[in-house]
C-alpha cells in the first residue's frame, strides 16, 4: 500500500465532497457539506492549498481544512485559520492520518504568520495539538411571558420580519452593520448571504414600516438566535416579541450576545428569563501579544466600541512554553499606566509560568477569575480577565 500528502486541487473537488460527506454521514448521520457551509464548499468558492489529504493507493483517505479568517478588533486585523472537515476514512483509522495532517497545517500557521486558530470539536482529541474550549459566550432564555410581562399588557408589535434570499437589498444593510461592530470575523459581501445561511441559519430583516431597523440570524434546529443586531439595542424585547409571533408562536428562544456588547447585555438582562455562560469555541495561539493586545484594548475601549472596563493599573510578566513545533517559550510583560495596556518583550523573570493550554484558559476561560493559576493578589488580573474573546456561529467552520 502507497501512501502520500498533499494539499487539495480544484480537480480534488468532487472527491473531497464525496469523502467528506461520506466519512461524516457515517458518524453523525446524513451529512451535504455544499448544502451545510456554501460559504465554504460551493464549488466556486473553492480554494485550493487549504486542504490536507492522505491518500492511500491514490483514493483519499483522510482530509483536514485549514481555512482563511480575519478577526478584526477595533479596525486591526489578526489573521486566523479555522479547522474542519476532519475526516479519517473508518476502515483507515489509528494509522496516524489526522496527526500528520493537522502537523502539516499547524506548520503552515506558524510559517504563514498566522496569530491563532480554532476550531469544534472533542476537547482532548484536539488539546494534543494546542487547542482547547474558551472564550465567553452568553446565552440568554427569552420566553413570551418574559417579554409580555415586561413591554406590558397594552403592547402592540411595531415591527415584521422578512426572511431574505440572496440578492436583497437589506443585506447591504445588514453588512453594513456587521462591519460597524467593534470585534468581528471578515465577511466576503460576494458570499454574505451564504456565510449568514451555513449551519442551516436563516436571515430576517427586521422593519420598521418600510424602513430597516436591524437583523436576525436564526437556527431552528438548536431554536437559537446566533445574532440579534439592531438600530436600537434598547427595543431588542419588541424585536423579540415580533420574531416569538413570527416563527409559528414559539413560547421561547435562546439569544447568544457576545460578553462585551454592554448595551445589549444590559437589554437582555432586564427581562430574560435566564442566562447562561459557556465557553465560546476552542482556540490555539501563535502571537501572543498581537492577541493579547488587540484584546485589552476591546475590554477597555468605550462608546459602544468595546466592554468600556476602566483598567487597574499595574503589571504582570509571563512566560508561555512552546509547544507542537512552536517556539521553545513567549515572554512577555503585561503593563497598564493611565488606563492604557501596553504589552512588551520581558525576561520572564519573577513571571508567571503557563503552557499553552494553560494560557487559553487563563487570559480566556470564563473561569479564569475563579480558578488556579490566577495570583489574587494582583488587582491588574483580577480586573482583565476574563478578556472578551467570541466567536459567532455564521463565521464556524
Amino acid at each position: 500500500m502507497e501512501t502520500w500528502y498533499s494539499v487539495a486541487e480544484m480537480k480534488d473537488y468532487e472527491e473531497l465532497m464525496d469523502f467528506g460527506n461520506y466519512v461524516f454521514s457515517h458518524a453523525h448521520g446524513p451529512t451535504d457539506f455544499p448544502a451545510l457551509l456554501p460559504k465554504l464548499y460551493k464549488r466556486e468558492y473553492f480554494m485550493e492549498g487549504i486542504h490536507y489529504i492522505a491518500r492511500e493507493d491514490g483514493r483519499i483517505r483522510a482530509a483536514v481544512g485549514a481555512y482563511p479568517l480575519k478577526l478584526k478588533i477595533l479596525g486591526e486585523s489578526l489573521p486566523g485559520r479555522g479547522i474542519g472537515m476532519v475526516s479519517v476514512h473508518p476502515y483507515a483509522r489509528s494509522r496516524g492520518y489526522m496527526r500528520t495532517l493537522m502537523d502539516m497545517a499547524l506548520a503552515d500557521m506558524r510559517r504563514d504568520g498566522i496569530v491563532f486558530s480554532c476550531l469544534g470539536g472533542q476537547r482532548q482529541r484536539y488539546e494534543y495539538f494546542g487547542y482547547t474550549p474558551a472564550g465567553t459566550r452568553i446565552s440568554f432564555e427569552c420566553r413570551r411571558t418574559n417579554i409580555r410581562h415586561f413591554l406590558g399588557s397594552d403592547f402592540s408589535p411595531v415591527f415584521s420580519l422578512r426572511p431574505l434570499k440572496e440578492g436583497d437589498a437589506e443585506l447591504e444593510d445588514i453588512h453594513r452593520i456587521h462591519r460597524s461592530k467593534a470585534a468581528h470575523f471578515e465577511r466576503d459581501r460576494g458570499k454574505f448571504f451564504d456565510i449568514l445561511s451555513s449551519w442551516k441559519n436563516r436571515v430576517f430583516a427586521l422593519l420598521e414600516g418600510t424602513l430597516f431597523a436591524g437583523y436576525i440570524v436564526y437556527n431552528d434546529a438548536e431554536n437559537t438566535v446566533a445574532e440579534i443586531n439592531l438600530s436600537d439595542p434598547g427595543r431588542t424585547a419588541e424585536a423579540l416579541a415580533c420574531f416569538l409571533n413570527y416563527a409559528g408562536g414559539k413560547d421561547r428562544v435562546s439569544v447568544i450576545v457576545q460578553p462585551w456588547e454592554t448595551a445589549k447585555l444590559g437589554a437582555f438582562a432586564a427581562f430574560a428569563e435566564d442566562y447562561h455562560i459557556s465557553t465560546a469555541y476552542s482556540f490555539a495561539v501563535f502571537d501572543w501579544r498581537s492577541f493579547l493586545s488587540a484584546l485589552l484594548k476591546l475590554k477597555s475601549a468605550s462608546g459602544g466600541q468595546g466592554s468600556g472596563c476602566i483598567l487597574p493599573e499595574g503589571e504582570a510578566a509571563f512566560r508561555i512554553g512552546g509547544g507542537n513545533g512552536g517556539p521553545k517559550e513567549s515572554c512577555f510583560r503585561v503593563t497598564v499606566r493611565d488606563g492604557e495596556a501596553r504589552i512588551n518583550a520581558d525576561s520572564g523573570e519573577g513571571a508567571v509560568v503557563l503552557d499553552p493550554l494553560q494560557a487559553i484558559r487563563f487570559f480566556f476561560s470564563p473561569l479564569s477569575p475563579w480558578t488556579p493559576p490566577l495570583p489574587h493578589r494582583n488587582p491588574l488580573l483580577r480586573g482583565i480577565l476574563p478578556l472578551p474573546l467570541f466567536f459567532e456561529s455564521p463565521d464556524g467552520v
